[in-house]
C-alpha cells in the first residue's frame, strides 16, 4: 500500500508545483482567450472523441462558428491542425494557443476533449465551461490514478468548472459524480429512468430509437452510439440548438478518423479500424459488430506497455467471449517486453473453451480455411508480436461475410516499440495485407 501512496503523493506535488504554475503562466501569456469562447467539455473513458466530433458537427450545421480539440487534433474553421497528441489532452501551452487562434479567426464556441490526466494536472486552469458531459467511466489509466476512486474524482473536477453537467445515469460513476458537483445537471440513459432515456431501440442496417415522443434515426449501426448521441443531445439542448438540426445531423453520423473507420477492399468481407483499447470499449464495439456479421468476427489487438496492466486479462476475456478469432499483437510496447504484455492478455482467456494455434504451423490455404470453419464453434487465437504480420494473417483467415477489426491504434500515426517511435498507419497495414492476399491468390 505504501508504494501507491508515494506515487500519488509525487503526482500531487508535481501537479501543484509544476503543472499548475505552467497553466497559470500560459493563461496569462495568451490573455485568457477561453473567456471569449463558449466552452463545451467532454470527459469519459470511451467515446470522448466521437461525442466531441458529433457536437462540433451539430454546431456547424446550426451556423455556429466552433472549434474542436480532441486527441486526433484540432479544427479551427475548415483547417485541421496536427497537435502532435497521442492519447491525452494538450499541454497548456498548446491549448491556450489554440484558443487564441480560435478567437482570432472569429470562432465563438470550442468543443474540448478533457481527459482525467488533464483535470488532475490543472491543464485547463482558468477555463470555465458552459456545459460539460461525461460519456462513461470504466477500467483505464489505473497506472496513473492508482484506483477507480481517484480516477472518478479527477473526472468530476470538470463539473466544478462548468455551469451545467450532462451525466450518464447508466454508468457506475453516476452517484459518485453527482455527490461531488454543485452545478445543475441533466441525465441520459438506455437502462435507467432519466431526462433523456432511449426507448424502442431498433438496430439493423441503421439505428433508430425514441426519446420521449421524438424519433431519432442514424445510419450508424452500432448500438452503443446511442450513448454518444444522447450525450450530444443533452449538450445541444442546453445550448438551445434546434432539434431538427440535431436530427438531420445524426442521420448521416459524422465520420471520425480511426473510430469504426471502414477501409475499402475488393474482397467480400469488412475491414475496420477502431481506437477501442479498454475492456468496455472492446465489449461495446465487438457486441455491435457480432450482431451484423454473418461470418467470423476477427480481432487484431494488443495492449500498451507502461500503462494499466490490470486491464489486460479483462481485454483477453472480452475478446474471447465475443470474437471468433483473435490475433494478439503489439501496440505501443514502451518499456515492456511484448512477450510479457501478450502473456497477461492471454491469462484472461479460458483455455478450456478456446484453441491456441502456432502461426508458424500454417502453410496452406486449406489450413486457413479449416481454422476459419472451426472458429465458428470454438474461439481461436494467435500470439503474433509483429503487428503487420497479424494483419497479414487476418487477411489469410478471412472468408466471405467475415469482419476484421483492428483495435487500439485507430487514428495514430506512429507505434512506440521500446524507446523508438516508428511511422505507423492501421489503414496502410490493411492495404499492405490486401496486397499480400492478392499475390497469394
Amino acid at each position: 500500500m505504501l508504494k501507491p501512496r508515494l506515487v500519488r503523493f509525487h503526482q500531487k506535488f508535481k501537479n501543484i508545483f509544476w503543472h499548475l504554475p505552467k497553466s497559470i503562466y500560459f493563461s496569462l501569456k495568451y490573455g485568457f482567450p477561453s473567456r471569449k469562447l463558449v466552452l463545451i467539455g467532454v470527459t469519459g473513458t470511451d467515446g470522448k472523441t466521437t461525442t466531441c466530433a458529433l457536437i462540433h458537427e451539430v454546431l456547424k450545421q446550426s451556423g455556429i462558428k466552433a472549434g474542436l480539440i480532441t486527441t486526433i487534433g484540432a479544427k479551427i474553421g475548415d483547417g485541421d491542425i496536427n497537435t502532435g497528441l497521442h492519447t491525452t489532452s494538450p499541454d497548456p501551452a498548446i491549448v491556450q494557443d489554440l484558443f487564441k487562434k480560435m478567437v482570432k479567426n472569429g470562432l465563438t464556441h470550442a468543443v474540448c476533449e478533457v481527459t482525467s490526466h488533464s483535470l488532475d494536472q490543472n491543464r485547463f486552469w482558468g477555463c470555465h465551461f458552459k456545459v460539460s458531459v461525461v460519456t462513461n467511466t470504466s477500467h483505464e489509466h489505473l497506472d496513473y490514478h492508482q484506483n477507480m476512486d481517484n480516477y472518478i474524482n479527477s473526472k468530476a473536477k470538470l463539473f466544478n468548472i462548468s455551469d451545467f453537467a450532462v451525466l450518464n445515469k447508466d454508468d457506475a460513476s453516476f452517484r459518485r459524480i453527482v455527490s461531488q458537483i454543485n452545478c445543475p445537471y441533466a441525465t441520459y440513459s438506455i437502462k435507467s429512468k432519466s431526462d433523456l432515456q432511449a426507448k424502442n431501440i431498433k438496430l439493423g442496417n441503421a439505428l433508430s430509437f425514441y426519446v420521449k415522443k421524438e424519433l431519432f434515426k442514424t445510419d450508424s449501426n452500432y448500438q452503443y452510439q446511442i450513448y454518444n448521441i444522447l450525450a450530444a443531445l443533452g449538450v445541444c439542448q442546453n445550448l438551445k440548438i434546434n432539434l431538427n438540426t440535431f436530427k438531420s445531423t445524426i442521420l448521416k453520423f459524422p465520420e471520425t478518423k480511426g473510430r469504426r473507420e471502414e477501409i475499402n477492399n475488393n474482397f467480400k468481407f469488412k475491414t475496420i479500424i477502431d481506437f477501442a483499447h479498454t475492456p468496455t470499449a472492446l465489449e461495446s464495439t465487438l457486441r455491435s459488430l457480432k450482431r451484423i456479421t454473418p461470418g467470423n468476427l476477427i480481432v487484431i489487438f494488443g495492449a500498451t506497455g507502461g500503462r494499466d496492466k490490470t486491464k489486460r486479462p479483462f481485454m483477453g476475456e472480452t475478446v474471447s467471449r465475443l470474437a471468433n478469432i483473435a490475433l494478439i499483437t503489439s501496440d505501443d510496447t514502451r518499456n515492456e517486453k511484448i512477450e510479457d504484455i501478450n502473456k497477461q492478455i492471454i491469462s484472461g482467456i479460458n483455455s478450456k473453451t478456446s484453441e491456441y494455434i502456432e502461426p508458424a504451423a500454417l502453410e496452406t490455404s486449406s489450413q486457413y480455411s479449416k481454422i476459419a470453419q472451426s472458429a465458428k464453434k470454438k474461439f481461436t487465437y494467435f500470439n503474433i508480436p509483429n503487428r503487420q504480420d497479424a494483419f497479414n494473417l487476418a487477411l489469410k483467415l478471412a472468408q466471405t461475410g467475415d469482419t476484421i477489426i483492428a483495435c487500439g491504434k485507430g487514428h495514430e500515426t506512429s507505434i512506440l516499440l521500446g524507446n523508438t517511435e516508428y511511422p505507423w498507419s492501421e489503414a496502410e497495414a490493411f492495404r499492405t495485407a490486401f496486397k499480400h492476399r492478392n499475390l497469394a491468390q
